[in-house]
């Protein structure tokens, strides 16, 4: 039985079968603001030659994924046969998801994996307990660790004890990737 691990970010998602590489995509649709209105999903903008009339659609909003629509198609993209030929009963998936997810998320993402991917089996988590989970296998005699996970909306910042996540203890800061990069973009503009 095989497993694929997916760490579905706000801007990339990273992916692979779990005794494989990684690939790292763009998890996005970006759209033709012409006529035609092309859609192109995932890494199919390195085919594009004139990117600069594109605009992108995130499924995520805030750090929460809102827009299923555009989610299904990457994950089609990356499930399907130009990327993975995931066979999807017999394979399980690892997904990550933001701390604090809501549980109406949460169900959405259980139905459409398992009712409409059909998965064999799905394990939700957060980026960190798997980055604390490798931790504390290379370092056993350690007893606690903090994880400092910066995506591109939020920055969780989360305290583990004895392998365990201390929830008491996450702090999440509003800055995230995309912030840095406007304020970096707005600094250099000045000069």
């Amino acid at each position: 039985m095989a497993t694929l691990v997916l760490d579905n970010g706000a801007s990339t998602a990273k992916m692979g079968f779990s005794e494989e590489g990684v690939s790292i995509l763009p998890n996005c649709q970006f759209r033709s603001r012409t006529a035609r209105l092309k859609t192109f999903t995932a890494n199919q903008i390195d085919e594009i030659k004139d990117p600069s009339g594109l605009y992108f659609i995130l499924p995520f909003q805030k750090g929460y994924l809102v827009n299923w629509d555009v989610q299904r198609q990457v994950w089609d993209h990356l499930f399907g046969k130009e990327k993975y030929k995931v066979d999807f009963p017999e394979t399980n998936i690892i997904i990550t998801e933001p701390y604090f997810n809501f549980n109406s998320i949460q169900e959405s993402m259980n139905e459409i994996l398992f009712e409409e991917y059909q998965f064999q089996a799905v394990y939700r988590t957060n980026a960190g307990s798997l980055s604390a989970f490798k931790y504390f296998q290379e370092n056993g005699s350690e007893l606690s660790c903090l994880v400092v996970d910066s995506g591109y909306s939020f920055t969780h910042i989360v305290p583990y004890c004895k392998e365990k996540k201390m929830s008491e203890g996450i702090c999440r800061i509003n800055v995230g990737g995309k912030l840095l990069t406007n304020h970096l973009k707005e600094l250099i503009s000045y000069r």
